[in-house]
């Protein structure tokens, strides 16, 4: 178990696995698949981080282009790290 805000194994594995897949997807090799596989996913598991990954960059990549904002309102209901964190590399709201 882990205290809230913090990651376990599994899930840092995920994370970064799915960092690199943002980044630099034609670089993953199968070393990288095992690594997942060996902390108990699955195939279709690890199929399924690279869909959600690539689903968001096709999503922020449409809403870059487009010059397209997330209502203002969510910047005040949001705390101001996630804002900061979700914001990164963009202009601010």
């Amino acid at each position: 178990n882990t205290e809230a805000g913090e990651i376990d194994d599994v899930q840092a594995a995920i994370a970064a696995f799915a960092a690199r897949v943002a980044r630099d997807a034609p670089h993953i090799d199968d070393t990288e698949r095992e690594a997942l596989r060996a902390h108990g996913l699955s195939d279709a598991d690890i199929f399924d981080v690279i869909l959600a990954v690539a689903a968001r960059c096709f999503f922020s990549t449409v809403l870059d282009a487009t010059g397209t904002r997330a209502d203002a309102a969510y910047r005040e209901r949001l705390p101001a790290d996630l804002v900061t964190e979700l914001t990164c590399g963009r202009e601010p709201l």
